[in-house]
């Protein structure tokens, strides 16, 4: 039953998230709408009780508007509800409810992306995991931990560093994020380079389905070569085959030794022999290599704003690209 589900919810809302790709390059026109059913009082009523009353169900313009526009502001809606279901059981019996009504939904974690695909398009039905916030378990022996969808990815990391433990994602927009969001969005983040994708550090996941169904996937064996590994099909799906309400990830021993370099280069090729490099003397050592184009660097130093104080890092040296280099292991003397 449960792939059956899966495979009927995944026909139409890859359209959604092809729309949000093409719609961040400019390029999009508006789609169709279809032939969803538009919000009644008599909807906003069952959805209100199914996710338990007034305190999570949003109508008022006020509390719309956070859920109707993206971070950029360059996207907005016009969605007369927002859901915050307190549990994975309400998630998949709003998401139930909406389909047998015919009602169009947008999933909605920390809303921190930048290409509208958290944004509803018209008036769909906004399902929020941001009550999904709880860290439910440690283990501090194996590094495995099980989160709800809506635990800010700033969160989880405090509460792994209590174990000496991390996050394997860095993001800008940690402080806000979901760790729900990053698993459906494959966030790739800042240490990419040692820790990999989501898709190697993500144990198993509870995702609920458009016909109600609460597919569970929440395996914490990180050596599991047993039948499918559904949980895959989630990861980086945008929320079209389902919405991520808890997440098993294997979390990386936290290092006691950071260092950092910043550095100028002259030509792109020789970003490239740096990277090499780094990678041959550094090692597994090597936690991150960002680089930037000075173009994109002026970008960003002229169209701060007053608080932030950022400054050249290089002021003397004015190449044309910069790169950071990041070390992080056990001894600083050897790191």
């Amino acid at each position: 039953m449960a792939a059956a589900a899966l495979l009927s919810v995944a026909r139409q809302p890859s359209r959604t998230a092809l729309f949000a790709f093409t719609r961040s390059l400019g390029t999009a026109p508006t789609p169709p709408r279809h032939s969803f059913d538009k919000i009644s009082a008599q909807h906003i009523s069952a959805l209100k009780q199914i996710v338990g009353g007034d305190a999570n169900c949003f109508t008022d313009a006020t509390s719309l508007a956070a859920y109707n526009a993206d971070w950029t502001g360059r996207y907005r809606g016009s969605s007369q509800l927002a859901l915050r279901p307190p549990t994975p059981r309400a998630v998949a019996d709003a998401l139930k409810y909406c389909t047998q009504h015919g009602l169009a939904v947008v999933p909605q974690g920390g809303n921190t992306g930048l290409v509208g695909g958290g944004v509803p398009v018209y008036d769909e039905v906004v399902i929020s995991t941001a009550a999904l916030n709880a860290v439910e378990s440690v283990d501090a022996d194996s590094g495995c931990v099980v989160a709800g969808a809506g635990v800010v990815l700033q969160a989880l990391d405090e509460e792994l560093a209590k174990h000496n433990l991390m996050v394997p994602l860095d993001l800008g927009a940690k402080g806000s994020c979901h760790i729900g969001g990053n698993v459906s969005t494959n966030a790739g983040g800042l240490r990419y380079l040692r820790y990999g994708s989501l898709h190697g550090s993500v144990l198993g996941l509870e995702v609920a389905l458009a016909d109600g169904t609460l597919l569970d996937l929440l395996s914490t064996c990180r050596k599991d070569n047993t039948g499918y590994d559904l949980k895959q099909l989630f990861i980086g799906a945008e929320g079209t085959l389902g919405i991520v309400t808890r997440v098993a990830l294997q979390a990386a021993p936290r290092p006691s030794s950071v260092q950092a370099a910043w550095i100028g280069i002259q030509t792109f090729e020789d970003v490239r022999r740096a990277l090499r490099l780094a990678r041959r003397h550094l090692g597994e050592t090597l936690s991150a290599f960002e680089f930037v184009d000075r173009a994109s660097l002026d970008v960003v130093l002229e169209g701060q704003h007053a608080s932030m104080r950022l400054h050249d890092p290089l002021p003397d040296n004015p190449t044309p690209f910069h790169a950071l280099v990041e070390v992080s292991g056990s001894n600083e003397a050897h790191d």
